[in-house]
């Protein structure tokens, strides 16, 4: 069957030909990674409590309407909660908790259609706690820590070598590369998530960021070659 754009094989409850009750649709499409969604369905939509699990590990539960996360919810990766609060269209807004891949509570409070909705003094009182925590470190102790996954408080400088994610419907997204010290064979990749109002980076702009080694990476680069990186979930980028 059909569910919107997506194409796969459904399995539970129908009236008039469409899923309605309880059901469990699953995608077959070729060029995604290939998920799940279980629950309650109306008219051929998620609508009601439901679960969708992704074959790469994530999932998202909770109130669903008209396909989307609306009201409370949360979400997990490889059975690590990263979050719980509210969503609307599937996106962070309300009150909720964010987590980082340590279990640590990077933000608690308002979020605004996915972006930390804090004050200015909201923001540096929260900030000052954590970066009273960081050290600096070599990148042989970044890769180390993140081979470990140690969840080591670092503060490290470098260049933005590349923004990858700040698409123009997650724009609270901005998770670049980093060029460690400005040096292009000591590559970091940060995550990132804005501040309402706070403007995203750009390419060859020099920060310092402050956060958590989470773990070491694996991407490809246009040509190909697999480089294996350490990855730091940013607290903050200035």
């Amino acid at each position: 069957m059909e569910s919107g754009d997506e194409t796969g094989v459904y399995t539970g409850d129908l009236v008039d030909g469409l899923p309605h009750g309880t059901g469990k649709f699953t995608v077959s499409n070729g060029d995604e990674i290939a998920w799940t969604y279980e629950g309650a369905w109306e008219k051929g939509h998620f609508e009601g409590t439901g679960k969708t699990v992704w074959d790469d590990g994530f999932i998202q539960e909770g109130n669903y309407q008209n396909d989307l996360l609306n009201g409370e919810g949360k979400e997990s990766f490889e059975k690590k909660l990263l979050y719980e609060g509210n969503y609307t269209d599937n996106r962070y807004d309300g009150a909720g908790k964010l987590y980082n891949y340590h279990g640590e509570v990077i933000y608690e409070g308002d979020f605004d259609m996915g972006y930390y909705q804090e004050t200015t003094e909201q923001r540096k009182t929260r900030l000052d706690a954590f970066k009273g925590q960081t050290v600096e470190s070599t990148y042989a102790e970044l890769r180390e820590n993140a081979n470990n996954e140690t969840g080591k408080k670092v503060k490290i400088t470098g260049r933005v070598y590349q923004v990858y994610e700040n698409y123009e419907n997650q724009q609270y997204f901005c998770d670049f590369l980093l060029y460690y010290n400005d040096n292009p064979n000591q590559i970091v990749q940060v995550y990132y998530r804005l501040n309402s109002g706070e403007k995203a980076l750009v390419e060859n702009q020099t920060v310092t960021v402050w956060g958590t080694v989470e773990y070491l990476y694996t991407y490809s680069t246009d040509t190909g070659q697999e480089n294996t990186v350490p990855n730091v979930e940013a607290w903050s980028v200035e």
